[in-house]
């Protein structure tokens, strides 16, 4: 009798133990998925940004893509932004 006692307090703090694995498993996954999603949502505000965004060159006025480092025409490295006009 007295082992079937002791037997049924490790199993329910196994049960306990096990569900609070599970449980602590669950919410960092839930965390992790969190960050991976505001990580996307930058990752699409920035290629429409980029999408959006023009360089001038003040040497040589060629408009190229703000992710370009230089210049795609003379190579130089100085930029100026030209953000899109809005409609009226």
């Amino acid at each position: 009798m007295i082992a079937v006692q002791i037997v049924a307090v490790f199993a329910i703090m196994f049960i306990g133990v096990v569900v609070a694995t599970l449980w602590f498993t669950h919410a960092s996954s839930k965390v992790q998925s969190s960050k991976e999603l505001k990580r996307r949502q930058m990752d699409i505000i920035d290629r429409h940004f980029n999408e959006m965004v023009r360089i001038e060159c003040p040497y040589c006025k060629t408009i190229y893509p703000s992710d370009k480092p230089e210049c795609p025409g003379c190579g130089a490295n100085t930029k100026k932004i030209l953000f899109p006009e809005m409609p009226e």
